[in-house]
């Protein structure tokens, strides 16, 4: 039976033991020896593990020997582990206790070395495991597989690659190519030019645009090209120069013959030569080659590509042409013709703004715009092209011309974070249909989740095999090598027979209430990576703190009220999940000692009221998704409550950021909050936690302005929400009349319960926005007017207003006489409470709704004209409409409806007879409307004759179907 290679774990433990960080462990705990020969030992295991994995197919023996490497690799990872967590201990004491620490030196040496001696043994036991299983590999005749890359230098050839868009050098094409055709001044017929350039400039191409030019066909009996690189040797030039010029093989020639083959090949002819990439100023190497050129006929030449002017002059060349940068326009042009298809940064603008800055720095040197455009062609994520914007490489060709360190960035983008490429591996699965998408199936087309095929699960199974185990009541035996288990018992108890395994992943629910036997048996499983646990306990087991590999601890849905402090000695904790947590009331107060964590997510925690003072220190922190302004004053007054401040460093935040609490923070405060610093957040919502009254005062009404003022957010903002705003105006970031410049990627708006507001910023003009939402804004009476050059809504999908009887237009000035909006993309309306003028002028302007609410309307006696061109319309909702009476019978024309539903319209009495028009209508609803459910009962109503045909009616709660 085939074992899982252990590829992944034997490169991690190399990587770990070849680091700085390890070197300075072996150094302080005066093992570096013992790691060196575990080290070497790995490696060579290592370089037979692709051999092994084939042969354990057809080997019981080989599968035997990959199953105990296994289990040694997994115990070694552990102890590089302790190590780690040992010197991360060591390094985060506390400053008020160095002193403590410096009087009891000698018990602190006494730990130190009864932890030394203690690893010293793991470290010997493991080698020796670890070199009776090298000891093994002769026994199989494992074949290393180690790619081994010499230093071969360089290779060109004469042609340009078809794929490659050559910018800004027909300038430079042209000027040398009269060079090429000039006759020679001197008395020699063979002239030499050069083309010299630092590396990246485009020496080569220029060369083959060159080389490859009808004139120059013309021109030249004979073309000949040789690369030369680094590695220059006379005798292999000349035959590379012969092949080139007759193309034939020479291999077997000493010196003399292939000297006297070139004279046979070109005496006679004006040939073109050209040598590229010549990095060798050997004179002596250089006049022995020169003297081997024959003499050919007049208006010969040989074209020199180069970096080095020094290299031009030994050759007797004394002004090379040198190429240059390109020019800005030229760079952009460039960088987007290998990132975009055609006409595609219109849909990127973001992406444009943040290209155009990596073009600056790319000083206009091709080869370094080609690859970071290759490393961005495909991938529109804004974070990986940030990423790469702010590398340090790049940053550094601002003040040298090394361009090495950038290429790097083709293979080895250090500044890619471990989500960032553990996505790309996911959306590789998900492109191979490895995964499925799960999608919400109303107007958001939201992903809920993704799932995997049955088939898929059991291939994933066959390839793990007894590494993972379903626990059930079903299951007798547990594995003895079992490193992942999911528990799905009757009590979900960890079972005894679990205690003390190498368990490094935990999924469990546990419905026990025996506090003391889960603190037990948990803290037996100190191998623990990643666990999953859902306790129905109102208190976590203390022993949390003792799982000191864990990385992923995912507490979602408990029910506890406080997190112990022990989970703060978690140093390796990368991910701590208490979403949903409805009773936790605070954090550890020493959470900042979580060193390492990188993601706390704790959206639904609707108990907890502040943040803890440290927070800010994470700067590894990825993933906030809510943060609390704490109240100064009662009782969280006594705790060590965390302000905006804590947000001032957290500039790796992503995803989403909900900031509750608000009206308890001030505008001096707010400022160092940064949002505008944050270039990876998408979402930021702003709440000030509870209504506020129209009896506030002033103060503190200007305080709210105040304190919004100073959270504006960075340009690549998609999402914006606000609640309970409770400021007479919007800031000043928002009402400005570049809007669109300074927010330029947000696509959704949502605004809520800012009862005091009267004036909304200059939406209209944002060029990405999809949704707007607005709700309960009843002082709102207009939108500030956007400038009329710019387009009105241009890419709006969803519009939602609701609450705003003030409302009485988009602008003071007549916005349907001066400009019409057209809305060309808008496809949902929701109108509810608004003015009935408001509402048939929205109407009567889109075409292409798919699905229109109207609601509220109480002086509405009929459906407005306008609807019935609405071809595209899908679904129709109609309520609260008191007055309104008849439906037209134009509603027959509506041949894309199919739902209709019509709600608290007391006084609607029949449907018209045209409803039969409807032929696409598949669902009616009829809700808390007398007259019209009563005439539209099931075979005795009046008017079921006309509805009779639609596939689901559902009348006051009454639901028919199949009918």
């Amino acid at each position: 039976m085939a074992e899982q290679t252990p590829f992944c774990i034997a490169d991690n433990l190399l990587m770990k033991l070849g680091s700085t960080v390890f070197h300075e462990i072996g150094l302080v705990y005066g093992v570096a020896s013992e790691l060196r020969k575990l080290e070497d030992t790995l490696s060579t295991v290592r370089a037979v593990l692709v051999d092994a994995e084939e042969k354990q197919e057809s080997s019981h023996a080989v599968a035997v020997w990959v199953r105990r490497l296994n289990d040694v690799v997994y115990d070694a990872d552990d102890l590089l582990d302790d190590f780690a967590t040992e010197d991360l201990r060591r390094k985060s004491t506390d400053d008020r206790r160095r002193f403590a620490r410096q009087v009891s030196d000698f018990f602190s040496s006494s730990n130190h070395l009864a932890f030394r001696f203690k690893m010293g043994h793991r470290i010997k036991g493991i080698r020796e495991r670890l070199d009776a299983i090298g000891n093994d590999i002769p026994k199989f005749n494992f074949i290393p597989r180690v790619v081994v890359s010499g230093n071969r230098g360089r290779e060109t050839c004469s042609v340009v690659e078809k794929s490659h868009k050559i910018v800004g050098r027909d300038e430079a094409k042209k000027e040398i190519i009269e060079l090429l055709m000039q006759s020679s001044t001197s008395q020699e017929n063979v002239s030499m030019i050069g083309i010299v350039g630092m590396g990246g400039l485009g020496k080569t191409t220029l060369a083959q645009l060159v080389y490859n030019d009808r004139r120059v066909a013309d021109y030249f009996d004979l073309k000949m090209w040789a690369c030369v690189s680094d590695d220059f040797d006379v005798k292999i030039l000349v035959r590379n120069i012969i092949k080139s010029a007759t193309n034939q093989g020479v291999e077997d020639l000493e010196l003399d013959q292939l000297q006297e083959h070139l004279h046979q090949s070109l005496d006679g002819k004006r040939y073109l030569l050209v040598l590229d990439d010549v990095w060798n100023d050997d004179v002596p190497k250089w006049g022995q080659f020169l003297s081997l050129l024959p003499v050919g006929a007049d208006g010969s030449k040989v074209l020199v590509t180069t970096r080095s002017t020094r290299v031009a002059s030994v050759m007797g060349i004394d002004s090379p042409y040198t190429v240059e940068s390109l020019k800005d326009e030229e760079s952009w042009e460039l960088f987007q013709s290998v990132v975009f298809k055609k006409g595609e940064e219109k849909m990127h603008p973001n992406l444009v703004a943040i290209g155009k800055d990596i073009v600056k720095m790319c000083k206009g040197v091709p080869l370094v715009i080609r690859t970071l455009g290759g490393i961005l062609s495909f991938n529109t994520q804004e974070n990986h092209w940030l990423s790469i914007k702010d590398n340090k490489n790049l940053l550094l060709l601002r003040n040298k011309n090394d361009i090495m360190p950038v290429l790097r960035l083709s293979y080895d983008d250090e500044n890619e974070c471990l989500e960032d490429v553990g996505n790309e591996y996911f959306e590789d699965l998900l492109t191979r249909s490895l995964f499925e998408v799960v999608e919400h199936e109303d107007f958001y087309d939201e992903i809920m989740g993704y799932k995997m095929h049955d088939l898929i699960h059991d291939l994933a199974q066959s390839i793990v095999k007894s590494d993972i185990i379903i626990l059930t009541d079903n299951v007798i035996a547990i594995p003895k090598r079992v490193h992942h288990v999911s528990l799905f018992t009757a009590t979900n108890e960890v079972p005894k027979d679990l205690m003390d395994k190498p368990i490094r992943t935990l999924f469990m629910e546990c419905r026990s209430d025996n506090h003391y036997i889960i603190n037990r048996r948990i803290s037996s499983l100190k191998c623990l990576r990643v666990m999953r646990m859902r306790l129905g306990q109102q208190k976590l087991p203390t022993s949390l703190g003792k799982l000191s590999h864990l990385r992923y601890l995912d507490l979602c849905w408990g029910s506890f009220e406080n997190l112990p402090s022990a989970i703060t000695r978690l140093k390796h904790l990368q991910t701590l999940k208490l979403s949903q947590c409805q009773n936790l009331k605070e954090l550890p107060r020493n959470m900042k000692k979580l060193i390492n964590l990188r993601h706390l997510e704790t959206n639904g925690c609707i108990r907890l009221s502040y943040m803890p003072h440290g927070l800010g220190e994470l700067t590894y922190l990825q993933t906030l998704p809510l943060f609390l302004v704490g109240n100064d004053c009662g009782e969280c007054g006594k705790k060590r409550i965390g302000g905006l401040s804590e947000l001032k460093s957290l500039n790796n935040l992503r995803g989403q950021l909900a900031i509750s609490g608000l009206s308890n923070a001030r505008g001096s405060e707010a400022k160092e909050a940064n949002l505008e610093g944050k270039h990876c957040l998408n979402h930021l919502a702003l709440y000030w936690r509870g209504s506020v009254e129209a009896t506030s005062e002033e103060s503190e009404e200007e305080e709210a302005v105040s304190v919004m003022e100073s959270l504006q957010p960075h340009q690549n903002l998609k999402e914006l929400s606000m609640c309970d705003y409770g400021g007479v105006r919007f800031p000043n970031w928002m009402m400005n009349d570049r809007l669109d410049m300074l927010l330029p990627n947000l696509v959704t708006i949502q605004i809520f319960f800012c009862k005091r507001c009267q004036v909304l910023p200059p939406f209209g003009e944002l060029p990405s926005l999809k949704h707007l939402n607005l709700r309960n804004l009843p002082a709102v009476e207009y939108m500030k007017d956007p400038l009329l050059a710019n387009p009105f809504f241009p890419s709006l999908k969803i519009l939602m207003i609701c609450d705003m009887h003030n409302l009485k237009g988009w602008g003071r000035r007549d916005v349907t006489a001066k400009q019409t909006p057209s809305y060309p993309y808008l496809e949902h309306l929701y109108l509810t409470n608004i003015s009935t003028e408001l509402c048939l002028h929205l109407i009567s302007v889109p075409s292409s709704l798919k699905s229109l609410e109207i609601s509220g309307m109480e002086d509405v006696t009929s459906l407005p004209e306008g609807l019935q061109h609405l071809s595209t319309l899908q679904t129709l909702q109609i309520g609260h409409c008191s007055e309104l009476t008849t439906l037209p019978g134009w509603i027959g024309l509506l041949s894309s409806l199919t739902k209709l539903i019509i709600y608290n319209c007391c006084k609607l009495a029949s449907l018209p007879k045209e409803m039969r028009s409807l032929c696409n209508l598949i669902t009616l609803r009829i809700n808390d409307c007398p007259y019209l459910s009563e005439r539209c009962q099931r075979e005795t109503g009046e008017d079921w004759p006309k509805i009779s045909h639609i596939h689901q009616i559902l009348i006051d709660k009454e639901w028919w179907a199949d009918l």
